[in-house]
């Protein structure tokens, strides 16, 4: 029994974590699940009320309709894609089919940051709605806030909370020095999707990740580059998709396609949008009008604007992808063998146009409206890659959680603390001649004195402890320094017993014709009178 069980865990590719265990000390969950030492701030700064809408929506027939449950946790997402093609998960899915003779050969996942069921219902986006209520849309629970848009990409595609992942945001603060995501080997502490598909079925296995974030796109990508691993991300100066380590039929440019607007087929994107009466109108390749509905102003949006430019070019290289992955020879060569293959689109625009003109203005506005017309086109396209052999999800990863930031710069400033404000809502205060524990419990109590709808958690009140994690590694890419290959190790494993079968099959046929007794034949030696052995 303890053979086999040995083989088995060699056989999984898989990173096994445990988050510590915090005592009850008032800290909401959320906040514990987003808290890591040494990178997590000192203040962190939450509504009261704050809004719970994360859904996940499922496509495809590899799962039963009848039982998808109402709500489950945000970590078992990446055991629903793993059950659908044999990978090892922590949690086995129950309304999932696990068809060992017929896997599906795609999987695609479509996650839009800054729009969740609320946001959805409170601006009447039908489309989306539609695409909610017509497939299992399942509830997801247990986000951890902040709702720092890499830490839940990543929570997504390694099932783990920031608190065992390590990734609190893009960006953060340690000792006074500002640390980046996925440089410098600050990368997730275990394995994600992408791992443990292209250790499992090799490097044929395609996976490609898309998003206006380089950090994000790297997010979803394996740890270690294969020849079909693709990360695709928006540079904003050259104002392009680039693709590291991916094909050269990726790249894309903004420029290039509004030239060409006039004779391309992103016009299909907003069909659902004129049928309702609105319009989008390009101007000279240097800005563009929409008009949401018959009763809606128009609004204007800078094309030569980095976040508006990458807000359409999320949209317009999405349908470029999913145009080229259909059409181009290689890329169909890949999708059409006998490995499963990945695609993540992660929208990062909407929540960044938000941010900039407010999440309560017309141009953000005017941007739900763009999503909800061109996101049915964009899943349909990446449907029609395998219609016969695929699963997919829409993600939508909740409605934006703003902290005022005016309130928030004014305690610090009534306090003489300085801070930088990106870091909202968390707050870093990194500096010798502050103690975070005093000056934390200053604020809390600042805050408390005028109402202000924001709770304030102080982070030193948890257990510092160097390493709140307990790994065991197991053939990841991301500790592994060895250059053998999950694949390498099946095939070695297919090797060796299929050997020692065989040699055990020749050793037991040696032996049985060794040990085989001498006896006359009777039906031989009747017809022929034949001296026998041992008769003159």
């Amino acid at each position: 029994m303890a053979l086999p069980l040995l083989l088995l865990l060699l056989l999984r590719p898989a990173v096994l974590a445990r988050a510590a265990s915090y005592p009850n000390n008032g800290i909401a969950e959320a906040v514990q699940d987003g808290f890591f030492p040494g990178r997590s701030a000192d203040v962190i700064l939450m509504p009261e009320n704050m809004p719970e809408d994360t859904t996940v929506t499922l496509f495809g027939t590899e799962h039963d309709a009848a039982t998808v449950p109402a709500n489950m946790g945000v970590k078992e997402v990446r055991d629903i894609v793993g059950q659908a093609f044999g990978l090892p998960t922590r949690k086995q899915v129950s309304f999932m089919k696990d068809n060992v003779f017929k896997r599906p050969t795609l999987n695609f996942m479509v996650m839009v940051h800054g729009l969740g069921k609320d946001t959805v219902q409170n601006n009447n986006l039908e489309n989306i709605d539609a695409i909610t209520g017509n497939n299992p849309t399942i509830n997801l629970k247990d986000v951890s806030y902040p709702r720092q848009e890499l830490a839940l990409s990543v929570t997504l595609t390694t099932g783990e909370q920031p608190s065992v992942h390590g990734l609190v945001s893009e960006e953060w603060q340690t000792a006074g020095q500002t640390h980046k995501a996925l440089e410098n080997g600050n990368h997730a502490e275990t394995a994600n999707l992408a791992d443990l598909m292209t250790q499992y079925y090799g490097d044929e296995s395609l996976a490609l990740s898309i998003s206006s974030s380089k950090a994000e796109s790297l997010a979803h990508s394996p740890h270690r580059d294969t020849k079909s691993t693709m990360s695709c991300f928006y540079d904003s100066e050259a104002k392009s998709f680039k693709a590291s380590n991916g094909s050269p039929e990726l790249k894309w440019s903004l420029d290039s396609s509004l030239n060409n607007i006039a004779n391309s087929d992103f016009a299909e994107m907003w069909n659902r949008m004129k049928l309702a009466g609105g319009a989008v109108t390009f101007l000279d390749s240097q800005s563009v009008v929409v008009k949401s509905d018959r009763m809606a102003s128009e609004v204007t949006f800078d094309l030569q604007d980095p976040i508006d430019a990458s807000f359409f070019s999320e949209l317009f290289y999405a349908k470029t992808v999913a145009k080229k992955l259909a059409t181009s020879t290689s890329f169909q060569r890949k999708l059409s063998d006998s490995t499963p293959d990945s695609v993540v689109i992660s929208f990062r625009g909407l929540i960044a146009l938000g941010k900039k003109y407010g999440f309560d203005s017309k141009h953000y506005l005017a941007a739900l409206k763009l999503y909800d017309s061109a996101l049915p086109l964009i899943i349909n396209n990446f449907i029609q890659l395998s219609p016969k052999s695929f699963v997919g999800e829409m993600v939508l990863m909740g409605s934006p959680i703003v902290v005022d930031e005016n309130l928030v710069k004014g305690q610090l400033a009534h306090l003489s603390l300085s801070s930088d404000s990106k870091y909202l809502p968390a707050i870093y205060l990194g500096n010798d001649h502050v103690n975070p524990s005093h000056t934390c419990q200053t604020i809390r109590m600042s805050l408390d004195v005028n109402p202000s709808g924001i709770k304030t958690f102080c982070l030193n009140e948890l257990p510092n402890h160097p390493q709140n994690t307990v790994l065991v590694s197991l053939l990841s890419t991301s500790f592994s320094n060895s250059n053998v290959t999950a694949e390498e190790l099946k095939k070695f494993q297919i090797v060796l017993w299929i050997s020692l079968a065989l040699a055990f099959s020749l050793l037991a046929g040696i032996v049985t014709f060794a040990c085989m007794e001498y006896e006359r034949d009777t039906l031989l030696f009747s017809k022929r009178r034949l001296k026998e052995p041992g008769h003159n």
